[in-house]
This record gives structure tokens, C-alpha cells and sequence, in this order.
């Protein structure tokens, strides 16, 4: 038996791919499937740039998330709202050339990008404002609603005979002899032979950690979803703003987002966060102020130190294992770190090339 603690897009993709090879997983989750970070993110699929060794893990990803949705959706019969209209960049007069200088560094890099004079861009999006001057269309990121497929996944796990236990609080970890033998719960201890934590800054709310698990930063980001009609929608692409995002959902939602809060943990968002926010998006699409505001929700990216991948094992109690500081980028990675990660949790001496560097054996 494999306990995972934490129900977000990190422990839930990992449980499906151990349900995958036929392992016994029960997945905890101190809230509801998908409450976190990885239910309010706004899941758009974009490696960074640069060409190390994290570079490298994203594009694999990348690569590999086509087969990724269309085996998740088929395992599940849950539809993640995976959409490939590509991603706009919008420049203001004042950050064109911060914005023309990232598209010829994608280009270098080899990205498909087509550069949009502000004619061209206000044909492909014309509730765009009259700042925005031009822009760089990438058509190949994606993005997909996150808490889709967190229950996707969580239905998929399911259906492999393994189990997804909502609103039970991860106390503290059973260990006999220096290994672990489950997870103590207000409702008693879950068996297991193996522990993997994956519940973000939640991991520092677990008592009696090893010293050699990683202490979790929060970064809070708070997002907007505002109504849209979905049979008119106001937006159809992904924009990245110079400050900011604009991702629609196929259901007429449109998110608006996010902030970058270091050290913030609260997720009641106050109003002068939404009003700054709606007014920073209003500059690059006026008609979101007459759009209802449907909520405004707050969640926890994990950071650990530089904000590195941090996976691997515990040496100080056995069994004990972790998947760490995502720091925002949790469903781009997941076809990877799921995959290699499986594989290292279920044989400590697995081959890992991709999350290699950031693993601790």
C-alpha cells in the first residue's frame, strides 16, 4: 500500500500512474479534490526559457501532454477542457520592446512565434484595448482547466481499484523502527509501506517531519473568474499580459489573474487585491469591467529556497518520500514527474533522466 497525501495536480497524477502499474494507492486530502493551488491555477501549458536542465524536463512535458489528456479523458470519461487556440502576448507602447526581444528569443529557441502589428490583432481579438499595440502569437500553448483534471485523474485512480479520501487531515507520520507504516488521521492511521507527500505548503502542518524534508514557501496567487457568454465570448485566446493573464474557459468563464504574494497565506482575498486586479486586466480588455465578478479565490504555490524542483526520498526514515516546489508550473510537468517519479517510488534504483538532477536518492 502507497499513501499519498495531498490531492492536487502533483499527488494525484502520481497516484494514477502507480494505479497505472497496478499498486495499491490511497490519497488523502486535508480539503476537497483539487481545492489548492491546483484548483485555481489557471493550468496554461509554456516551458520557460533557457536550455537547462529544467528547460529540458518542461519540453518533454510539453511534448508528451497531447497523449497525457487524451489517455486521462479516456481513463476517466471526464473532459479537462484541453484547448490548443495558442497564447497572445500583448506589448503597451511602453514594453514592445520587452516583448519583441522574448519573441526573437523564442524564435532562437526554436518556438513557432508570428508577430501581430496591432491590425492583425485586433482581427484575431477585438475587444482588445487601443494600449495594446501589437503582439507575439504562440499557437502552440495549451492550457486545460485544472480542476477538471484533478477530478479526472482522482475518477481514474477510482476506477483502478485505488481510493481518494477527502476532507482527512494528514496529522502526523506513523513510523516504527525508522520506516513508515502509515499516516495518523484524526480518524486513526492509514496503512502504508510508502508515503509520498505532495501536498505543498500543507507538508510544514504535518508533525514530526524528518529534518530532511524540505520546509515549503508560500506564494500566494490570487485569481479572478469572471462571467462570460459562452456562445459570445469577449475572448478566445490566452493572453499574456505584461502584468498578468487572461485564460477563457470553454463554459464562458474567463479567469483574470494573478498575483505574485510571497509569504502571503491567506485565501480570502481582500477587495483592493480584486479591484487592482480588474483594473490592471482592463487595460488590455476594457469589457472586463461590465463582466460579473463570479469569485475571487486565493492559492498556495509551493516554493523551497531558489524555487527548484525538490523529489526524492527521505534518508532519515524509510519509505518516506516527496514532490515538492512546483512553484507554479504543477500541471506543465506532470506528464514527466509523474511518470519518473512512479517508477523511483515503486524501485529506488529506477532510471530517472528527466527529474534526475532534482533528485534526492
Amino acid at each position: 500500500m502507497i499513501v499519498i497525501v495531498g490531492a492536487g495536480v502533483a499527488g494525484l497524477s502520481l497516484g494514477w500512474r502507480l494505479a497505472l502499474r497496478g499498486a495499491s494507492v490511497t490519497i488523502l486530502e486535508s480539503g476537497e479534490i483539487g481545492s489548492g493551488a491546483s484548483g485555481v491555477a489557471s493550468a496554461y501549458l509554456e516551458p520557460r526559457l533557457g536550455s537547462g536542465y529544467l528547460r529540458k524536463l518542461e519540453w518533454a512535458a510539453f511534448r508528451e501532454w497531447p497523449d497525457f489528456a487524451d489517455t486521462v479523458e479516456a481513463e476517466s470519461d471526464v473532459t479537462i477542457d484541453y484547448r490548443r487556440d495558442g497564447q497572445i502576448r500583448t506589448a503597451y507602447s511602453d514594453t514592445l520592446s520587452k516583448v519583441k526581444a522574448d519573441a526573437q528569443q523564442r524564435q532562437d529557441e526554436g518556438w513557432t512565434v508570428d508577430w501581430l502589428e496591432r491590425r492583425e490583432l485586433v482581427s484575431r481579438e477585438p475587444f482588445l484595448s487601443e494600449d495594446v499595440v501589437a503582439g507575439a502569437y504562440l499557437p502552440d500553448v495549451c492550457w486545460l482547466d485544472g480542476k477538471l483534471l484533478c477530478d479526472a485523474l482522482a475518477s481514474a485512480i477510482t476506477r483502478r481499484g485505488s481510493t481518494v479520501i477527502e476532507h482527512t487531515r494528514a496529522q502526523s507520520i506513523a513510523v516504527t523502527g525508522g520506516r513508515v507504516r502509515g499516516v495518523m488521521t484524526p480518524d486513526g492511521v492509514v496503512p502504508g509501506e510508502k508515503i509520498v507527500l505532495c501536498a505543498g505548503t500543507g507538508t510544514n502542518l504535518i508533525d514530526g517531519m524528518p529534518g530532511d524534508i524540505p520546509v515549503c514557501r508560500p506564494v500566494r496567487g490570487v485569481v479572478l473568474t469572471m462571467g462570460m457568454d459562452p456562445e459570445a465570448p469577449i475572448l478566445r485566446h490566452l493572453i499574456r499580459r505584461p502584468d498578468g493573464f487572461l485564460c477563457p474557459r470553454s463554459n464562458g468563464n474567463l479567469l483574470v489573474g494573478s498575483t505574485h504574494d510571497d509569504g502571503e497565506t491567506c485565501l480570502t482575498p481582500d477587495a483592493d487585491v480584486i479591484e487592482d486586479l480588474k483594473a490592471r486586466a482592463a487595460r488590455t480588455l476594457p469589457a472586463i469591467a461590465e463582466l460579473p465578478l463570479l469569485n475571487a479565490r486565493a492559492g498556495l504555490r509551493t516554493f523551497v529556497g531558489d524555487g527548484l524542483l525538490r523529489l526524492g526520498r527521505s534518508q532519515q526514515c524509510r519509505g518516506l518520500y516527496y514532490s515538492l516546489s512546483h512553484a507554479g508550473a504543477g500541471f506543465l510537468r506532470a506528464p514527466v514527474i509523474s511518470r519518473e517519479l512512479a517508477d523511483f517510488v515503486l524501485s529506488d534504483e529506477a532510471a530517472c533522466p528527466h527529474i534526475g538532477p532534482f533528485l534526492k536518492r
